[in-house]
């Protein structure tokens, strides 16, 4: 084989090579994640009347059921648990919802409400007869009507907690990265709230208008697909010292997820509980609370939504 011949056969196996490698890395590009057209705007109240039932996306780790949508000039945005413990640690240590607009991981743009809130109230409280912490039923109450006991008690202490929620704080947006009063308008138009329904879920919600965060002020049809990154964070409250993660003589069942199913139940569930009580034999039974010492971060990659029309 002569010198021509052999220069050709290199510069074509260095071609074909290349268009290989090219032709392998297309197939491997990411599809861009669908997102949801928001035709009406959502009411911003704490309430779920405006989301599917059951919401979409569910983290059975973090007992945190959410959705996402949009519409041209907002980003809506909601998060729910019916777990009593989680709502209590919401409530007690906050809750952070980041937003990434390269679809990213990056902790630069977040809403944080509620806040972080002072125990001392709750320590006074504890010092109260039957304030606090949960009491033992008599030595012959059936496990079960223990469970139920605990949780009805866990309710009302959230739903006591819940008016202290009253201020919220932004960071990373363009002009309004400032602490408010929850009924405040800030600059940005963002508006948040949180409530707890007749099914004892807690409703966290948020409007967030593209101006505020994004690179233009409304979507047009050239951003249908684009990711956003959403994170979901809760911090775990301290747990008392001397208390363990299950108990001996406490009832069963574990904590309650708001969804049946990892939430693709179809329907929403309310406050249940139940399960056997411990036993004489030393077999132990979760604690209601152990979700309320757990941090949890929840990242999920959202698609921007448009109409196909």
């Amino acid at each position: 084989m002569n010198k021509k011949y052999l220069k050709l056969l290199v510069v074509a196996l260095f071609a074909a090579t290349f268009f290989a490698c090219h032709s392998s890395k297309h197939t491997k590009t990411k599809r861009l994640p669908g997102g949801v057209w928001q035709e009406k705007p959502i009411t911003i109240d704490g309430l779920n009347n405006d989301w599917p039932a059951p919401y979409p996306e569910y983290d059975d780790k973090a007992m945190l059921g959410y959705a996402v949508s949009n519409d041209r000039d907002n980003l809506y945005i909601t998060v729910e648990t019916g777990d009593e413990a989680t709502q209590m640690k919401i409530l007690r240590e906050g809750l952070t919802v980041w937003i990434d607009k390269e679809g990213e991981q990056n902790e630069l743009v977040a809403i944080n409400y509620p806040l972080p809130t002072d125990s001392k109230g709750d320590a006074e409280n504890r010092k109260k007869p039957g304030g606090g912490r949960f009491q033992q039923g008599p030595s012959g109450e059936a496990g079960g009507d223990q469970e139920q006991k605990k949780r009805m008690e866990l309710e009302e202490k959230v739903r006591r907690l819940l008016p202290e929620a009253r201020e919220y704080s932004l960071q990373g947006f363009k002009a309004c990265n400032l602490q408010f009063p929850l009924m405040e308008n800030d600059t940005c138009g963002i508006k948040v709230r949180m409530d707890i329904d007749s099914d004892n879920e807690m409703v966290w919600e948020a409007v967030i208008p593209f101006k505020a965060f994004y690179y233009k002020a409304q979507i047009t049809r050239a951003d249908k697909g684009k990711p956003l990154s959403i994170c979901f964070e809760t911090t775990g409250m301290k747990k008392p010292a001397g208390q363990g993660s299950g108990s001996g003589n406490g009832g069963g069942g574990g904590p309650r997820p708001s969804f049946s199913m990892g939430g693709f139940g179809g329907m929403r569930m309310g406050a249940g509980g139940g399960g056997r009580g411990g036993n004489h034999s030393g077999q132990t039974t979760p604690n209601i609370m152990d979700p309320a010492y757990k941090s949890t971060k929840t990242w999920k990659t959202f698609g921007i939504g448009f109409p196909n029309q």
